[in-house]
């Protein structure tokens, strides 16, 4: 049974998608989710600016990012990018790094971000050889929350005031660790 929290629609139990390298086409669907400041916000980040020198200056910083990803989340049934997924601040040493996924709002609610996140887990391990994913989530974001908890993610914290959101607000943020399986 799907937590009430998480406010969806009902969810495909197979929706696949494949994570893929940025395209030419992708850029309207990415600079579109950059440009949403409200999302954003609740992704626990706010652009400096969001012209098309700005936005194409930060898509070759993700692109190029040593030991990290930045990917786009295709769902298979369209053939439609759906939108994004990254791994930041990778630490070699320890083998860990930050996940995210981002998508559009007609993506949502789809079971794209639970196939998405579960793809993120193995490109992580398998290809960029990370034993632990941690995730940084606004304490308002219960859809986050409740995916990330649903595919063995656990709250290891709270950071209180941790993140100013696009209105100057200090935002209280969960800290979550999912240890990574190494096939």
């Amino acid at each position: 049974m799907r937590s009430p929290m998480m406010g969806h629609r009902h969810v495909p139990h197979h929706a696949s998608v494949r994570l893929r390298g940025v395209a030419d086409g992708d850029r309207p669907l990415l600079f579109s989710l950059r440009r949403d400041h409200a999302l954003q916000s609740l992704l626990l980040t706010v652009p400096d600016a969001t012209d098309d020198a700005a936005l194409d200056s930060w898509l070759e910083r993700r692109r190029t990012e040593t030991g990290g990803a930045f990917l786009i989340i295709e769902d298979l049934a369209s053939g439609e990018a759906a939108g994004y997924t990254q791994i930041t601040q990778v630490h070699r040493r320890n083998a860990n790094g930050y996940g995210g996924i981002v998508l559009a709002e007609e993506a949502r609610g789809l079971g794209l971000g639970r196939a998405a996140l579960t793809e993120l887990m193995l490109h992580a391990s398998r290809v960029l050889g990370l034993r632990k994913l941690m995730a940084e989530i606004d304490v308002d974001n219960a859809a986050s929350i409740g995916l990330h908890l649903s595919l063995g993610y656990r709250e290891v914290g709270l950071l209180e005031a941790h993140f100013t959101d696009v209105n100057g607000m200090p935002r209280d943020v969960m800290l979550f660790e999912r240890r990574l399986e190494r096939k």
